[in-house]
């Protein structure tokens, strides 16, 4: 992992938003916005393999991470994102330190990824096989999503398995699994925190979507320091209702 990593720079206060639209020209736009990050929601939002492909190059292109949230376990479409040259995964559900180091392992060449220097996370072979396999797991990031009340009481042992760099709290499906009336239940704040407390711990970055940016100071306090806000379909309904309530106003 080198100093100018994306996963270096985890340590550091990140801000990013899901991409639901299959648009590269949103990422585009995104990278121009000096974001650190985006997540391509292949999990809630229909991506065909190219429309992934074209919109991960776009990311690179503009020097701008993006990270996919697959669907789930399945180890050959986390190696199909990783070999387009995504910067890492974001995997949902993850239950356990098992499933945790199942994630890690689909990711990594040390795992049971397929290795191919030929794709373009290996510059189509011009990076050398063998410089290739010594930095792609040093490049790339795994982030487990904590959204179910299971999660919770193995929290210290998700965080401790190698490889993950990221806990990050849905708090929605967290709800759903808690039974809570909502997302601002106590017992989801109870979660949030244990959450923050854990990856504290370990050494690992504490990850949180928000809505909005107005948590982000109490977030930290927290420990948490990467946040996806909103996604690119929630800011361009934001903008268009302010612009038709200033003209309406």
């Amino acid at each position: 992992m080198t100093a100018n990593s994306f996963r270096a720079r985890l340590a550091q206060p990140l801000l990013g938003t899901f991409v639901k639209s299959a648009s590269y020209q949103m990422v585009e736009i995104l990278a121009l916005g000096g974001l650190d990050c985006v997540v391509i929601d292949a999990e809630h939002a229909p991506f065909s393999p190219g429309d992934l492909d074209r919109m991960i190059l776009a990311g690179r292109a503009g020097g701008l991470p993006v990270l996919v949230r697959v669907a789930g376990l399945d180890p050959a479409p986390i190696a199909a994102c990783l070999d387009m040259g995504a910067t890492g995964i974001l995997v949902p559900h993850v239950r356990s330190a098992e499933e945790a180091r199942a994630a890690v392992a689909a990711a990594k060449y040390a795992g049971r990824r397929g290795f191919s220097p030929s794709v373009r996370a290996g510059g189509y072979g011009t990076r050398g096989a063998d410089a290739y396999l010594a930095a792609a797991d040093g490049e790339t990031s795994v982030w487990c999503q904590i959204e179910d009340a299971e999660a919770l009481d193995r929290l210290d042992a998700i965080a401790a398995v190698d490889g993950v760099d990221c806990l990050f709290v849905g708090r929605a499906d967290l709800a759903l699994s808690l039974g809570a009336a909502g997302t601002g239940d106590p017992r989801v704040a109870e979660a949030v925190h244990a959450v923050g407390q854990a990856c504290r711990a370990a050494g690992v970055t504490a990850g949180l979507f928000i809505p909005g940016t107005v948590e982000i100071p109490q977030r930290t306090a927290e420990g948490y320091s990467a946040f996806i806000c909103g996604s690119d379909q929630s800011w361009l309904l934001e903008q268009a209702r302010a612009k038709k309530a200033a003209l309406a106003g």
